[in-house]
């Protein structure tokens, strides 16, 4: 196990903020790290009963649009659950009847510290999408079918929507009532 032994804050943002410095392996040899610090997300995955919601948007530390399942960054102590329905709403403009825990992922624990909630959301219930000023978002549907081709073109590249699909296809294949 490693434990810092000094760091410091070398940027700290709106979204992250990056530690550097030192820390003792578990044999006591020195090492250098960079971490980027992140309060966590969620990830919620829209399913009608035939077909599931994603949403396509323009991701800027990328420079592409991106296929992905609505989501957004936890604040503070934030319940995951409470900011999952939040997005699914404000995203999609849907509620959910039920929500199903589909575990939680660190999508790049090499030097991040996000761990991201996810949430398969079932029995939707229509309202109206409120999007933030600066988001910009497409709804697209996709059958079930559409998603499985979309996997496996590797045509849906988001880590969290890949792991949510199949999360969502285990749920089913295990209650297929619903």
């Amino acid at each position: 196990m490693e434990r810092w032994t000094e760091s410091q804050i070398l940027f700290e943002g709106k979204v992250v903020r990056l530690r550097v410095g030192r820390v003792e392996l578990d044999d006591g040899t020195p090492a250098y790290r960079e971490v980027v610090e992140h309060p966590g997300g969620v990830c919620i995955l829209p399913y009608t009963g035939h077909s599931v919601i994603l949403v396509r948007q323009f991701r800027i530390a990328l420079n592409q649009y991106i296929l992905e399942a609505p989501a957004g960054k936890l604040e503070g102590d934030e319940d995951p659950l409470h900011r999952g329905l939040c997005e699914l709403e404000e995203e999609v403009g849907f509620r959910a009847g039920r929500v199903v825990d589909a575990g939680g992922i660190f999508a790049t624990v090499g030097f991040c510290s996000e761990k991201i909630h996810l949430f398969l959301a079932l029995d939707l219930i229509k309202t109206a999408q409120r999007l933030e000023s600066e988001e910009r978002i497409e709804l697209v549907e996709m059958s079930l079918d559409g998603a499985r081709r979309a996997l496996a073109d590797h045509s849906i590249e988001d880590a969290k929507t890949v792991v949510l699909l199949h999360r969502l296809f285990d749920y089913l294949e295990k209650s297929p009532a619903s």
